[in-house]
């Protein structure tokens, strides 16, 4: 199988799993009337205090077993968001094993400015 089949079934496979979270994420909320402990009423509000920065991976992994809607809401999204990290990291496997430095460097730097974006810009807007 080449490449860029992987490439693409990987976004695609990213992609509907994603959807399928969060999916259920809605449906669970709806099903119990809220998550982690608010009331759907409080979940739907503009003045809303469900928000990605309230809450880790950790806690999202923790809330999975529970049937927590919202965390099957940020699983999802977690997922969409790792989609594109993953197909990165696969180009750069590619262009590694056909000794394409420059194309290789150019991704791992695409991949750098990712993490960074994730990871690093986040914490510091939040200080």
């Amino acid at each position: 199988m080449e490449i860029e089949d992987v490439i693409s079934y990987t976004l695609i496979a990213g992609v509907v799993i994603s959807i399928a979270f969060v999916v259920t994420g809605v449906a669970l909320i709806f099903i119990q009337g809220g998550a982690q402990g608010l009331t759907l009423e409080q979940i739907g509000s503009v003045h809303s205090l469900v928000n990605t920065s309230t809450t880790t991976p950790e806690k999202v992994i923790q809330g999975i077993p529970k049937l927590d809607g919202l965390s099957f809401i940020y699983m999802g999204l977690i997922i969409l968001i790792a989609t594109p990290v993953i197909r990165v990291a696969l180009l750069i496997g590619d262009f590694a094993k056909n000794k394409d430095v420059l194309y290789t460097i150019l991704s791992l730097i695409v991949l750098i400015n990712i993490m960074i974006a994730i990871f690093l810009v986040p914490a510091l807007i939040i200080k």
